[in-house]
């Protein structure tokens, strides 16, 4: 897990600031003079997110709730005639369950029998709450559109105690305060002390030994070890307790560890490194402890991390870059491709693949390809020292690919009877990004390869959607890409790779079936080049004839884009290598459904299909 510098208890610290002093032991009071909110995605059912942020004009209403009070339940019909009063999207209301122990599935069944009208947030430690001051369920909080709390306390009169229901209730309160704030004019009464239920008691604050290092050490020593790609170890609780506020920052905003697939979208992949939500929570409620490190005893035995290769029996062969590559201490991040022969006296096929960087410190991703034309070993010829630089891929025609490697990354093990093809005398094109770590580095990046043991019946081959017309004219900030690919064959899918530059937003990939069916493959909501993986299913999904490959992306060309290459003087971006070109291709790993190259007479023509079929798509754009 990297981290930043920003406080991430800083970051939090305006929330609190609205609330003025008690006053006659009352709770305290929200004032027109409050500070701005700022509360940041809330956390859905489903691993959804929700924005509180009211849009210009409205207002935001939250609602803290337990599904086990009472009176929480009884006003429901009030905050379902005031949604319907002050309908979305003006306004969005949102429900706040404190509920500490109440699953996905509870809430959701709550939800249907009492008809809410609230999207439903879900605050177990009653962080949130705690933050907003709120004590009481039901207690409701109206932010304007300056992110101001301009009411928070009661939503109706109906009761005057708990188990004391009037005879005669009035209006209430959260109404004219909500129509006051819509109309531009002053809350006349900012605070009423709410009457229900005291949010529940939230549960023992996790420890380190018992909770959080079991998190860390299966999502985050990989990296953030010594001599590893982090920039500082987590090994100890010591090393975690200093960092526990930036732990729990980054780990919230999913910046960290990295895995940009969005959780819940597609089929399921292997080697997913995103935490999940209880995990997230588990940091942040430790950080928010103060970490205690809680009893020794607790923690889990300690995980081997392989010096050498992994791969079982290792592998067959082994290739490494060739040289000593020097990095320098400093400058622009650095994308070299290395051409290694291979000098197999005949055709293999590869069953497993195990990159071993040479210098994680500056090692960031690497990617293998296969090249039997001999135009690889020509760019490098034709370049000054080893490799030759490259920016999006090895930049010639390939004829296979040899996956790769990103922090985390295990190796690459393909199902029996499934291989990647690795002619005779065929070249090995390992792209390796660097990025300087302020002193002057080497490193020897080697690659192992594992021969398929039992006969290979199908070939992996790579291919996809490619918006080969791509256009982004400059200043615009959101603009629009689609591509489409039309499955030739019957097709089985093994993985997917969203494939963007440095002015990529988002992208996500589905796939229509002829019956009209759709899937949805991935989405990548916050793309960073820097961040690119190939992304196996769990099981391999099968794509008939006919079916159609989406994708749909957005591009920022604009100034406020810190990562556009041309920032300081805008141009109009088309499809290129180039690091200031652009591309949008959605890739996709098949194998032909059906296929048995074990019998007489059968060949592998996959590669040919796709290659006939991209030229006729090319000259058609």
């Amino acid at each position: 897990m990297d981290v930043r510098s920003t406080s991430w208890r800083g970051r939090f610290g305006a929330v609190a600031v609205f609330l003025a002093a008690t006053v006659g032991g009352a709770a305290g009071r929200a004032t027109e003079e409050a500070a701005p909110v700022n509360l940041g995605p809330l956390k859905g059912l489903n691993g959804a997110t929700l924005d509180p942020t009211p849009g210009p004009g409205g207002a935001t209403v939250l609602v803290f709730y337990s599904t086990e009070c009472p009176i929480a339940n009884a006003v429901n019909p009030t905050l379902k005639t005031l949604h319907d009063a002050f309908p979305p999207p003006r306004v969005k209301w949102i429900g706040v369950c404190v509920d500490p122990d109440a699953s996905e599935a509870e809430l959701a069944e709550h939800a249907t029998e009492y008809d809410l009208k609230l999207a439903i947030a879900v605050d177990r430690s009653g962080r949130l709450a705690r933050r907003l001051g709120a004590t009481i369920t039901p207690e409701a909080f109206v932010i304007d559109d300056a992110g101001r709390v301009r009411y928070h306390g009661r939503i109706d009169d109906q009761f005057a105690g708990r188990g004391v229901r009037k005879a005669n209730p009035g209006e209430g309160d959260l109404k004219p305060a909500l129509a006051a704030v819509l109309a531009g004019q002053e809350v006349k009464t900012p605070y009423v002390k709410p009457i229900g239920c005291p949010l529940p008691e939230p549960p023992a604050p996790p420890t380190y030994s018992r909770d959080v290092a079991p998190v860390l050490q299966n999502n985050c020593r990989e990296c953030h070890r010594k001599g590893q790609l982090g920039p500082f170890a987590l090994d100890t609780y010591e090393q975690a307790r200093k960092r526990a506020g930036d732990l729990a920052m980054v780990v919230e905003d999913r910046s960290m560890p990295p895995w940009k697939a969005a959780r819940g979208v597609g089929p399921g992949f292997q080697h997913d490194r995103s935490l999940s939500s209880a995990e997230i929570e588990t940091l942040v409620a430790w950080a928010e402890a103060g970490a205690p490190e809680g009893d020794p005893k607790d923690l889990p035995g300690a995980k081997v991390f392989p010096d050498d290769w992994s791969l079982e029996g290792g592998p067959d062969l082994v290739l490494d870059i060739g040289t000593d590559f020097a990095i320098p201490a400093s400058g622009e991040d650095i994308y070299r491709c290395f051409v290694l022969s291979t000098d197999l006296p005949e055709d293999v096929y590869i069953a497993g693949i195990e990159y071993r960087p040479g210098n994680p410190r500056v090692v960031h991703h690497i990617l293998g390809y296969v090249d039997s034309s001999g135009e690889a070993r020509k760019k490098d010829q034709a370049e000054d020292g080893p490799g030759y630089t490259c920016f999006s891929g090895p930049e010639v025609e390939v004829q296979g690919d040899l996956g790769g490697w990103a922090p985390g990354a295990a190796p690459s093990v393909l199902p029996d009877g499934v291989g990647r093809s690795l002619p005779r005398r065929a070249d090995v094109i390992v792209q390796v990004h660097y990025h300087p770590n302020g002193k002057p580095e080497v490193d020897r990046t080697r690659i192992g390869l594992k021969f398929a043991r039992k006969p290979v019946k199908q070939t992996l081959h790579w291919n996809g959607a490619f918006s080969y017309g791509l256009d982004l004219p400059p200043g615009e900030s959101n603009i629009e890409a689609r591509a489409e690919w039309t499955v030739p064959v019957d097709l089985e899918a093994h993985a997917v790779a969203p494939h963007m530059h440095l002015l990529g937003k988002d992208m996500s990939m589905s796939v229509t079936f002829p019956d009209g069916r759709s899937l949805d493959l991935i989405r990548i909501d916050d793309w960073d080049f820097k961040w690119q993986a190939q992304y196996y299913f769990e099981e391999p999904i099968d794509i008939p004839k006919g079916s159609i490959v989406r994708v749909l992306a957005h591009f920022d060309n604009s100034s406020s884009n810190p990562r556009n290459p041309n920032r300081d003087a805008l141009k109009r971006v088309k499809w290129g290598e180039a690091t200031t070109d652009e591309m949008c291709i959605g890739f996709i790993a098949v194998t032909r459904k059906g296929q048995d190259l074990t019998r007489p007479g059968e060949r592998d023509d996959l590669h040919d299909i796709f290659v006939k079929q991209r030229e006729v798509e090319r000259r058609r754009k």
